[in-house]
Protein backbone atom coordinates (compact mmCIF):
# COMPACT_ATOMS: atom_id res chain seq x y z
CA UNK A 1 0.00 0.00 0.00
CA UNK A 2 2.66 2.44 0.70
CA UNK A 3 4.73 1.51 -2.52
CA UNK A 4 1.44 2.57 -4.28
CA UNK A 5 0.95 5.49 -2.58
CA UNK A 6 4.37 6.93 -3.06
CA UNK A 7 4.12 6.34 -7.07
CA UNK A 8 0.54 8.15 -6.56
CA UNK A 9 2.65 11.14 -4.83
CA UNK A 10 5.45 11.22 -6.80
CA UNK A 11 2.74 11.35 -10.20
CA UNK A 12 1.14 13.88 -8.50
CA UNK A 13 4.24 16.08 -8.10
CA UNK A 14 4.98 15.42 -11.74
CA UNK A 15 1.74 16.52 -12.87
CA UNK A 16 1.53 19.90 -10.93
CA UNK A 17 4.60 21.06 -12.13
CA UNK A 18 4.01 19.93 -15.85
CA UNK A 19 0.67 22.75 -14.47
CA UNK A 20 3.03 25.09 -13.04
CA UNK A 21 5.57 25.52 -16.04
CA UNK A 22 3.64 24.13 -19.34
CA UNK A 23 2.07 26.34 -21.72
CA UNK A 24 0.97 24.05 -24.53
CA UNK A 25 -2.70 24.48 -24.25
CA UNK A 26 -2.48 21.22 -26.51
CA UNK A 27 -0.94 18.95 -24.36
CA UNK A 28 -2.76 20.16 -21.08
CA UNK A 29 -5.83 19.36 -22.76
CA UNK A 30 -4.89 15.91 -23.67
CA UNK A 31 -3.92 15.40 -19.92
CA UNK A 32 -6.74 16.81 -18.42
CA UNK A 33 -9.13 14.88 -20.39
CA UNK A 34 -6.56 11.76 -19.82
CA UNK A 35 -6.74 12.32 -16.10
CA UNK A 36 -10.64 12.97 -16.05
CA UNK A 37 -10.74 9.41 -17.76
CA UNK A 38 -8.45 7.69 -15.67
CA UNK A 39 -10.53 8.48 -12.82
CA UNK A 40 -13.76 6.88 -14.69
CA UNK A 41 -11.29 3.92 -15.64
CA UNK A 42 -10.66 3.51 -12.36
CA UNK A 43 -14.30 3.88 -11.03
CA UNK A 44 -15.10 1.18 -13.65
CA UNK A 45 -12.16 -0.96 -12.36
CA UNK A 46 -14.11 -1.74 -8.81
CA UNK A 47 -16.78 -3.36 -10.41
CA UNK A 48 -15.33 -4.77 -13.66
CA UNK A 49 -11.39 -5.49 -12.47
CA UNK A 50 -11.61 -5.92 -8.72
CA UNK A 51 -14.79 -7.92 -8.75
CA UNK A 52 -15.15 -9.32 -12.70
CA UNK A 53 -18.71 -7.14 -13.23
CA UNK A 54 -18.09 -6.54 -16.63
CA UNK A 55 -20.45 -3.35 -16.65
CA UNK A 56 -21.52 -1.43 -19.92
CA UNK A 57 -23.39 0.49 -18.00
CA UNK A 58 -20.98 3.61 -16.60
CA UNK A 59 -21.85 5.70 -20.06
CA UNK A 60 -25.40 6.45 -17.92
CA UNK A 61 -23.99 6.84 -14.74
CA UNK A 62 -21.62 9.20 -16.50
CA UNK A 63 -23.90 11.32 -17.68
CA UNK A 64 -26.23 11.32 -14.33
CA UNK A 65 -22.89 12.84 -12.44
CA UNK A 66 -22.51 15.34 -15.91
CA UNK A 67 -26.35 16.32 -16.06
CA UNK A 68 -26.65 16.30 -12.49
CA UNK A 69 -25.32 19.70 -11.35
CA UNK A 70 -26.10 21.38 -14.72
CA UNK A 71 -29.82 20.92 -14.32
CA UNK A 72 -29.89 21.36 -10.20
CA UNK A 73 -28.42 24.83 -10.96
CA UNK A 74 -30.07 25.96 -13.91
CA UNK A 75 -33.52 24.67 -12.92
CA UNK A 76 -32.92 25.23 -8.63
CA UNK A 77 -30.39 27.10 -8.26
CA UNK A 78 -28.18 24.68 -6.02
CA UNK A 79 -24.68 25.69 -5.97
CA UNK A 80 -22.04 23.72 -8.03
CA UNK A 81 -20.28 22.10 -5.36
CA UNK A 82 -22.61 20.82 -4.04
CA UNK A 83 -24.33 19.63 -6.94
CA UNK A 84 -21.11 17.78 -7.44
CA UNK A 85 -21.70 15.88 -4.51
CA UNK A 86 -25.26 15.20 -5.46
CA UNK A 87 -24.30 13.92 -8.97
CA UNK A 88 -22.01 11.59 -7.34
CA UNK A 89 -24.37 10.00 -4.77
CA UNK A 90 -27.30 10.33 -7.14
CA UNK A 91 -24.91 7.98 -9.41
CA UNK A 92 -24.37 5.52 -6.84
CA UNK A 93 -28.15 5.16 -5.88
CA UNK A 94 -28.41 4.46 -9.74
CA UNK A 95 -25.69 1.99 -9.51
CA UNK A 96 -27.04 0.42 -6.35
CA UNK A 97 -31.03 -0.09 -8.34
CA UNK A 98 -28.79 -1.49 -11.04
CA UNK A 99 -26.84 -3.99 -8.51
CA UNK A 100 -30.07 -4.64 -7.45
CA UNK A 101 -31.64 -5.95 -10.11
CA UNK A 102 -29.04 -7.42 -12.07
CA UNK A 103 -26.16 -8.54 -9.64
CA UNK A 104 -27.60 -11.82 -9.75
CA UNK A 105 -27.23 -12.36 -13.62
CA UNK A 106 -23.49 -13.23 -14.28
CA UNK A 107 -21.29 -12.85 -17.72
CA UNK A 108 -22.33 -11.57 -20.28
CA UNK A 109 -26.20 -11.49 -19.23
CA UNK A 110 -24.95 -8.85 -16.68
CA UNK A 111 -22.92 -6.92 -19.17
CA UNK A 112 -26.47 -6.53 -21.33
CA UNK A 113 -28.38 -5.53 -18.02
CA UNK A 114 -26.24 -3.14 -17.70
CA UNK A 115 -26.11 -1.94 -21.15
CA UNK A 116 -29.91 -1.49 -20.83
CA UNK A 117 -29.66 1.17 -18.44
CA UNK A 118 -27.25 3.19 -21.00
CA UNK A 119 -29.68 3.25 -23.39
CA UNK A 120 -31.99 4.07 -21.01
CA UNK A 121 -30.72 7.20 -20.21
CA UNK A 122 -29.93 7.87 -23.85
CA UNK A 123 -33.38 7.57 -24.71
CA UNK A 124 -34.68 9.65 -21.19
CA UNK A 125 -31.87 12.56 -22.10
CA UNK A 126 -32.98 12.85 -26.05
CA UNK A 127 -36.71 12.61 -25.28
CA UNK A 128 -37.14 15.32 -22.65
CA UNK A 129 -35.73 17.84 -24.71
CA UNK A 130 -37.65 20.59 -22.99
CA UNK A 131 -35.26 20.11 -19.86
CA UNK A 132 -32.43 18.38 -20.85
CA UNK A 133 -31.71 20.07 -24.48
CA UNK A 134 -32.23 16.92 -26.78
CA UNK A 135 -29.49 15.85 -29.09
CA UNK A 136 -28.42 19.34 -28.85
CA UNK A 137 -27.07 19.03 -25.33
CA UNK A 138 -26.75 21.84 -23.03
CA UNK A 139 -24.14 24.52 -23.13
CA UNK A 140 -22.90 25.74 -19.91
CA UNK A 141 -22.04 29.55 -19.19
CA UNK A 142 -18.26 30.59 -19.31
CA UNK A 143 -18.07 32.33 -16.36
CA UNK A 144 -14.72 32.38 -14.40
CA UNK A 145 -15.07 31.56 -10.81
CA UNK A 146 -13.66 28.48 -9.22
CA UNK A 147 -17.35 27.91 -6.97
CA UNK A 148 -18.61 27.02 -10.20
CA UNK A 149 -15.55 25.02 -10.99
CA UNK A 150 -15.02 27.15 -14.08
CA UNK A 151 -11.61 28.80 -14.76
CA UNK A 152 -9.79 30.80 -17.82
CA UNK A 153 -6.18 28.80 -17.48
CA UNK A 154 -5.51 25.01 -18.38
CA UNK A 155 -3.58 24.64 -15.52
CA UNK A 156 -6.35 25.08 -12.74
CA UNK A 157 -8.22 22.18 -14.74
CA UNK A 158 -5.54 20.07 -14.40
CA UNK A 159 -5.25 20.52 -10.56
CA UNK A 160 -8.94 19.87 -10.29
CA UNK A 161 -8.54 16.80 -12.97
CA UNK A 162 -5.36 15.65 -10.55
CA UNK A 163 -7.75 16.08 -7.57
CA UNK A 164 -10.46 13.96 -9.02
CA UNK A 165 -7.99 11.61 -10.00
CA UNK A 166 -6.18 11.36 -6.70
CA UNK A 167 -9.31 10.50 -5.06
CA UNK A 168 -10.36 8.10 -6.94
CA UNK A 169 -7.08 6.60 -6.96
CA UNK A 170 -6.68 6.98 -3.33
CA UNK A 171 -10.04 5.00 -2.75
CA UNK A 172 -8.66 1.87 -4.93
CA UNK A 173 -5.26 2.28 -3.05
CA UNK A 174 -6.90 1.52 0.29
CA UNK A 175 -9.68 -0.71 -1.05
CA UNK A 176 -7.30 -3.40 -2.05
CA UNK A 177 -5.54 -4.10 0.91
CA UNK A 178 -8.81 -4.36 3.30
CA UNK A 179 -11.66 -7.34 3.60
CA UNK A 180 -14.28 -5.72 0.92
CA UNK A 181 -10.72 -5.75 -1.52
CA UNK A 182 -10.07 -9.25 -1.00
CA UNK A 183 -13.55 -10.41 -1.19
CA UNK A 184 -14.12 -8.62 -4.37
CA UNK A 185 -10.81 -10.26 -5.86
CA UNK A 186 -12.45 -13.83 -4.15
CA UNK A 187 -15.63 -13.30 -6.12
CA UNK A 188 -13.16 -12.15 -9.96
CA UNK A 189 -11.22 -15.26 -9.31
CA UNK A 190 -14.31 -17.82 -8.35
CA UNK A 191 -17.08 -16.82 -7.37
CA UNK A 192 -18.51 -20.44 -6.09
CA UNK A 193 -15.51 -20.54 -3.89
CA UNK A 194 -15.77 -17.91 -2.28
CA UNK A 195 -19.03 -18.14 -1.33
CA UNK A 196 -18.77 -21.50 -0.06
CA UNK A 197 -15.89 -19.90 1.93
CA UNK A 198 -18.30 -17.63 3.85
CA UNK A 199 -18.16 -13.85 1.55
CA UNK A 200 -21.42 -12.39 1.56
CA UNK A 201 -21.37 -12.07 -2.33
CA UNK A 202 -24.36 -9.87 -3.13
CA UNK A 203 -22.94 -7.58 -0.19
CA UNK A 204 -19.80 -7.37 -1.30
CA UNK A 205 -20.35 -6.60 -4.79
CA UNK A 206 -23.46 -4.26 -4.12
CA UNK A 207 -20.32 -2.09 -2.36
CA UNK A 208 -18.39 -2.48 -5.60
CA UNK A 209 -21.24 -0.91 -7.94
CA UNK A 210 -21.80 1.67 -5.39
CA UNK A 211 -18.06 2.91 -5.25
CA UNK A 212 -18.13 2.50 -8.82
CA UNK A 213 -20.88 4.42 -9.13
CA UNK A 214 -19.99 7.38 -6.83
CA UNK A 215 -16.26 7.86 -8.86
CA UNK A 216 -17.90 7.74 -11.98
CA UNK A 217 -20.54 10.49 -10.80
CA UNK A 218 -17.51 12.75 -10.00
CA UNK A 219 -15.79 11.92 -13.33
CA UNK A 220 -18.97 13.06 -14.95
CA UNK A 221 -18.88 15.88 -13.34
CA UNK A 222 -15.89 17.24 -13.51
CA UNK A 223 -16.16 16.54 -17.68
CA UNK A 224 -19.42 18.62 -17.89
CA UNK A 225 -17.29 21.67 -16.28
CA UNK A 226 -14.18 21.18 -18.10
CA UNK A 227 -15.74 20.85 -21.75
CA UNK A 228 -18.79 23.36 -21.21
CA UNK A 229 -20.95 21.28 -23.42
CA UNK A 230 -22.67 18.12 -22.75
CA UNK A 231 -25.06 16.33 -25.00
CA UNK A 232 -26.06 12.48 -24.75
CA UNK A 233 -23.59 11.68 -27.57
CA UNK A 234 -20.54 12.66 -25.29
CA UNK A 235 -22.12 11.49 -22.36
CA UNK A 236 -24.27 9.04 -22.36
CA UNK A 237 -23.87 7.13 -25.78
CA UNK A 238 -22.21 3.65 -25.73
CA UNK A 239 -18.84 4.49 -26.75
CA UNK A 240 -18.76 6.15 -23.86
CA UNK A 241 -19.34 2.84 -21.78
CA UNK A 242 -17.16 1.21 -23.46
CA UNK A 243 -14.01 3.96 -23.13
CA UNK A 244 -13.91 3.18 -19.36
CA UNK A 245 -13.22 -0.88 -20.12
CA UNK A 246 -11.17 -0.51 -23.01
CA UNK A 247 -9.16 1.77 -20.94
CA UNK A 248 -8.77 -0.60 -18.32
CA UNK A 249 -8.20 -3.81 -20.31
CA UNK A 250 -5.53 -1.94 -22.05
CA UNK A 251 -3.38 -0.79 -19.39
CA UNK A 252 -4.32 -3.86 -16.72
CA UNK A 253 -7.25 -4.09 -14.50
CA UNK A 254 -4.90 -6.02 -12.06
CA UNK A 255 -3.21 -3.25 -10.39
CA UNK A 256 -4.80 0.61 -9.74
CA UNK A 257 -2.24 2.22 -12.48
CA UNK A 258 -3.67 0.13 -15.58
CA UNK A 259 -6.78 2.86 -16.21
CA UNK A 260 -4.41 5.52 -15.86
CA UNK A 261 -1.89 4.47 -18.34
CA UNK A 262 -4.42 2.99 -20.58
CA UNK A 263 -6.70 6.33 -20.37
CA UNK A 264 -3.69 8.34 -21.47
CA UNK A 265 -2.96 6.21 -24.09
CA UNK A 266 -6.44 6.09 -25.77
CA UNK A 267 -6.79 9.85 -24.82
CA UNK A 268 -3.54 10.86 -26.76
CA UNK A 269 -4.25 8.44 -29.70
CA UNK A 270 -7.79 9.61 -30.06
CA UNK A 271 -6.47 13.32 -30.18
CA UNK A 272 -4.12 12.85 -32.66
CA UNK A 273 -6.36 10.91 -34.47
CA UNK A 274 -8.84 14.08 -35.02
CA UNK A 275 -5.77 16.35 -35.09
CA UNK A 276 -4.61 13.76 -38.63
CA UNK A 277 -8.01 13.12 -39.98
CA UNK A 278 -10.24 15.25 -38.52
CA UNK A 279 -13.85 14.44 -38.13
CA UNK A 280 -14.41 13.33 -41.80
CA UNK A 281 -14.41 10.09 -41.28
CA UNK A 282 -17.08 8.43 -38.64
CA UNK A 283 -16.04 5.60 -36.65
CA UNK A 284 -12.34 5.85 -37.32
CA UNK A 285 -11.64 6.01 -33.62
CA UNK A 286 -13.50 3.08 -32.17
CA UNK A 287 -12.00 0.91 -35.63
CA UNK A 288 -8.77 2.11 -34.46
CA UNK A 289 -9.54 1.44 -30.76
CA UNK A 290 -11.07 -1.84 -31.43
CA UNK A 291 -7.90 -3.09 -33.32
CA UNK A 292 -5.40 -1.99 -30.59
CA UNK A 293 -7.77 -3.62 -28.12
CA UNK A 294 -7.38 -7.04 -30.05
CA UNK A 295 -3.43 -6.39 -29.92
CA UNK A 296 -3.69 -6.10 -26.36
CA UNK A 297 -5.45 -9.32 -25.51
CA UNK A 298 -2.95 -10.94 -27.95
CA UNK A 299 0.05 -9.62 -26.88
CA UNK A 300 -0.44 -8.36 -23.13
CA UNK A 301 -3.18 -10.11 -22.37
CA UNK A 302 -2.88 -8.53 -18.98
CA UNK A 303 -2.59 -5.20 -19.93
CA UNK A 304 0.33 -3.08 -20.12
CA UNK A 305 0.88 -3.09 -16.76
CA UNK A 306 2.17 -6.69 -17.16
CA UNK A 307 4.92 -5.70 -19.05
CA UNK A 308 6.51 -4.13 -15.25
CA UNK A 309 6.40 -7.80 -14.36
CA UNK A 310 8.89 -8.71 -16.88
CA UNK A 311 12.92 -9.09 -16.35
CA UNK A 312 14.46 -5.88 -14.92
CA UNK A 313 11.26 -4.64 -13.71
CA UNK A 314 10.02 -7.53 -11.95
CA UNK A 315 13.71 -7.55 -9.71
CA UNK A 316 13.02 -3.87 -8.95
CA UNK A 317 9.62 -5.02 -7.79
CA UNK A 318 10.21 -7.66 -5.80
CA UNK A 319 13.06 -5.75 -3.95
CA UNK A 320 10.46 -3.37 -3.19
CA UNK A 321 8.24 -5.97 -1.92
CA UNK A 322 10.90 -7.58 0.54
CA UNK A 323 11.96 -3.93 1.56
CA UNK A 324 8.08 -3.61 2.58
CA UNK A 325 7.93 -6.69 4.46
CA UNK A 326 11.08 -6.04 6.26
CA UNK A 327 9.53 -2.67 7.43
CA UNK A 328 6.24 -4.11 8.49
CA UNK A 329 8.31 -7.14 10.47
CA UNK A 330 10.00 -4.77 12.52
CA UNK A 331 6.91 -2.77 13.16
CA UNK A 332 5.34 -5.79 14.43
CA UNK A 333 8.69 -6.56 16.45
CA UNK A 334 8.19 -3.13 18.22
CA UNK A 335 4.87 -3.04 18.77
CA UNK A 336 5.59 -6.71 20.45
CA UNK A 337 7.95 -5.62 22.80
CA UNK A 338 5.81 -2.60 23.65
CA UNK A 339 3.50 -4.84 24.84
CA UNK A 340 5.46 -6.87 26.72
CA UNK A 341 7.25 -4.02 28.48
CA UNK A 342 3.57 -2.58 29.29
CA UNK A 343 2.74 -6.18 30.66
CA UNK A 344 6.06 -6.40 32.95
Amino acid sequence: MRTRFIILGALSVITILVGMFSTNRFFLDTLVLGLIFAAFATSWNFAGGMTGLFSLGHGGLFAVGAYTPVLLKQYFAVPTLAGVLLAAVFAAIAALLIGVMSLRLRGHYFALATLAFTVIVTIILTNFSSVTGGDEGISLPFQNSALDLVFAEKSSYLYLALGLYVVTAATAIFVIDTKLGFRMRALREDEITARSMGVPALQTKLMAVILSGFFSGLAGAVFAHYTLYITPGNTAAVSVSLQPALMAIIGGMAGVFGPLIGAMIIVLLKQQLITVFGADIPGLSNAFFGGLLLISILLLPNGIMSFFNMGPFRKFGQKIKTAERRSQNKSAQKAAARTTEEAR
